[in-house]
């Protein structure tokens, strides 16, 4: 390492150039400043991964829907200028790809002329034309107003069924084309016991052939028409729940993106999947289940007043055996619930075993701990085996009980009709009841489904709770609270800092003041346990509750938006974990839409081009999970460059080279000094020789300062120095001496 005077060795080959912002994102944010909207365009560059030309008139409006905007396309050519003066600013869309912000129109003696912000030129400058030329240039206009309804409502919104519904209500359309056909459909539900009643009332009695190619006819054209709005509402209910799966979807993984790094180091990983995905059976209740037997049941609406026009007493008998189905289902609920909540619990801890499982196997492998997991994961096997059983057989009995009281209402029902059918001696009442008895048939269906709605009611109540209890959980502070975004240079101050993780005894931080300066190198040592990573912690605002003052470039590191701030704050840690997919892709991972230029110049300062360029495909080589593909250098080479991508002011290394062998450490050493070019550079390492070049060493132990100086200082006054530099190089020592 070096001193801070020769950071600037770095060629201007080496620095990550900034990433080019498209005109229409700039327009957009400087719009969006006129409605109270403060967003950065550079950051909203890079947490949507977006070019120059790929955002076009949709896409746009959706980017500004999620800022809090609505937004509607024009055509130039139908404006009313004087009109379109009263809803500016409006982004334009130029023909030749490229965006200007429409600020002002101005009635002159030709007509109108407009003030433009051309985002090539800047605010300074804006550009003055004449609507007709600006119109001849215009693709479209993007016209702007405030969401004040919906402005931030959806991240602040908690899960519950009414996020949910709220979903189901932005497709209103669909659902109302849909419960119209349904209703069509629930009218040609008439026609088949019609056509058997007339058959048998009209056809037979009377021996009418032309009555019956009449009846034929119009049965085929029932048919024809049901099997048609049937298609059509398929296919529309398929459409409606692609959209609200997808919209849920979204909002629960951004939610639980969200979620503060404390969540997820306490909770298990198989256990938050499986609640996570119990969202599926929410949106199938509602969607489905919960729509599709509220569809069905507008039958009723239209056959039970006819049921009751042809026999007013079977038509009871049939809505009571209904009603002794809702009955039963209401006694057995309580156990029901009880016996699959305890299988969903054990099938939870089964899930999480197994992710654990998968995530150590290598662990397991290299320890030969496979009869030992097989054990206990049998163990987790049986027990969710036999709750599951539990809650089958109670659900077994339940269908049990129910399964007569279905067939009663349907043959049971028809037997009646026969019985009074043959007491009456009437033939013209035969086709009658004929008729009811198909009637039935068609209104059992929904009753039954009404029925058993109650049962699964209950069991989607149970999954918004789960899901609700992981997305619900609070928020990470300092997300979207309209922070600082000013350039972080890396100056770095801790003030009598404080902290203690939930539920330890002692303090990881007692009492911690340092500073290091912007562009300097900054050494923190300690033995285990001493605080050195919970420092880099509390840097990266991972933790929030701490007393005591921490400082970037001066201003409260609190006040600081936390999204600009990690994205400022380069992290390698001892194990980096590297993503599916190619080696170019992880290395563009914190900027998804870096040009391949910059992932050269990044894997350049941080060494790693030397064995890229060695790989069979290069920088497309895919990196397997896990990265078993590439060697532990390797991987902390590309975590390196992934770090480095986006230009960070503060780099923080945490024993980033302490698992690697001499040769690998060697690399990434000798590149340390232009990786340090510009920026600070905070290392941890329990390898003194890796500070040595450092500008200031922090020496902790047990969570408080006890040492804080370059190398030779710390060697004469620290005792714990001393101490770890003897351990770790006692040989050289001895044969200096020798």
């Amino acid at each position: 390492m070096s001193a801070v005077a020769s950071h600037d060795r770095q060629t201007a080959a080496d620095r990550i150039i900034e990433f080019p912002i498209p005109t229409s994102i700039d327009c957009l944010a400087v719009a969006a400043r006129h409605f109270g909207v403060h967003i950065s365009a550079t950051a909203f560059v890079k947490d949507h991964a977006l070019t120059q030309g790929e955002e076009n008139g949709a896409a746009l409006t959706a980017l500004a829907q999620k800022i809090g905007l609505d937004a509607a396309a024009v055509v130039p050519a139908d404006c009313n200028p004087a009109e379109l003066a009263k809803a500016l600013p409006a982004i334009l869309r130029l023909r030749n790809g490229n965006a200007m912000l429409l600020l002002e129109l101005t009635r002159i003696a030709e007509g109108f002329s407009a003030k433009l912000y051309d985002p090539t030129v800047g605010e300074a400058a804006p550009l003055i034309i004449d609507w007709e030329r600006l119109c001849g240039a215009s693709e479209e206009i993007l016209l702007l107003k405030r969401d004040a309804a919906n402005a931030d409502e959806t991240a602040e919104r908690d899960f519950g069924i009414g996020q949910v519904v709220a979903e189901v209500r932005n497709e209103k359309r669909l659902f109302r084309d849909i419960a119209l056909a349904a209703v069509l459909m629930s009218l040609t539900a008439l026609a088949p016991a019609l056509f058997w009643q007339l058959v048998v009332d009209r056809v037979l009695v009377y021996k009418s052939l032309s009555t019956l190619h009449v009846l034929v006819g119009g049965l085929v054209f029932i048919v024809l028409f049901d099997t048609l709005f049937g298609y059509l509402r398929r296919s529309l209910i398929l459409v409606a729940t692609s959209r609200i799966d997808a919209r849920l979807s979204s909002f629960i993984f951004s939610r639980l993106l969200d979620l503060g790094i404390d969540y997820f180091e306490r909770a298990q990983t198989g256990v938050v999947v499986r609640d996570v995905n119990e969202v599926w059976r929410v949106r199938n209740f509602l969607t489905g289940q919960l729509f599709g037997t509220v569809l069905d049941a507008v039958v009723l609406v239209v056959v039970l007043p006819v049921m009751f026009w042809f026999n007013p007493i079977l038509a009871g008998v049939v809505l009571a055996i209904g009603a002794l189905m809702i009955l039963a289902i209401l006694a057995f609920l309580p156990f029901v619930r009880r016996r699959t909540g305890r299988a969903f619990e054990a099938e939870g801890r089964q899930n999480a075993y197994l992710v654990e499982s998968v995530q150590g196997i290598r662990t397991v492998k290299s320890m030969a701990m496979e009869r030992q997991r097989r054990r206990v994961w049998d163990r987790h096997v049986a027990d969710a085996a036999r709750l599951r059983r539990d809650a089958g057989g109670i659900i077994n009995a339940l269908q049990t009980v129910v399964t007569p009281f279905e067939k009663m209402m349907t043959s049971g029902v028809i037997a009646l009709a026969a019985y009074m059918a043959v007491t009456s001696n009437d033939p013209v009442y035969v086709g009658t009841l004929i008729a009811f008895g198909m009637l039935t048939q068609r209104v059992a269906q929904p009753l039954i489904q009404l029925a058993y709605l109650v049962q699964q009611f209950d069991e989607v109540g149970r999954a918004l709770r789960t899901v609700a209890g992981v997305v619900n959980q609070p928020r990470e502070e300092g997300r979207g609270n309209g922070g600082l975004s000013t350039r972080i240079k890396g100056a770095v101050e801790f003030s009598n800092v404080r902290f203690r993780y939930p539920g330890a005894a002692a303090c990881a931080l007692d009492g911690v003041s340092f500073k290091a300066e912007a562009g300097s190198i900054f050494g923190i040592m300690g033995r285990s346990g001493s605080g050195k990573t919970t420092v880099t912690r509390l840097l990266q605002s991972l933790h929030r509750s701490y007393d005591g003052l921490i400082k970037i470039d001066g201003t409260d590191i609190r006040a600081i938006d936390l999204d600009h701030l990690r994205r400022s704050t380069g992290v390698v840690l001892q194990d980096s974990f590297l993503f599916s997919g190619t080696i170019r892709d992880n290395i563009a991972a914190g900027a998804p839409g870096a040009s391949f230029e910059q992932v050269v110049a990044a894997a350049r300062l941080a060494g790693a081009e030397e064995f890229i360029e060695r790989l069979p495909r290069g920088y497309d080589t895919h990196v397997e999970e896990g990265a078993s593909n590439l060697s532990g250098g390797q991987k902390q080479r590309l975590a390196i460059a992934r770090a480095l991508i986006v230009d960070p002011g503060l780099l923080i290394l945490d024993e980033a080279t302490s698992a690697l062998d001499p040769e690998s450490e060697a690399i990434i050493n000798a590149n340390l000094q232009r990786i340090a070019a510009g920026r600070t550079v905070i290392v941890i390492s329990h390898r003194l020789s890796s500070l040595v070049g450092a500008d200031a060493i922090l020496a902790l132990e047990n969570g408080a300062v006890v040492g804080l100086g370059p190398h030779a200082q710390l060697l004469q006054r620290c005792d714990i120095y001393q101490r770890m530099w003897r351990q770790q190089n006692g040989h050289w020592l001895a044969g200096a001496a020798e």
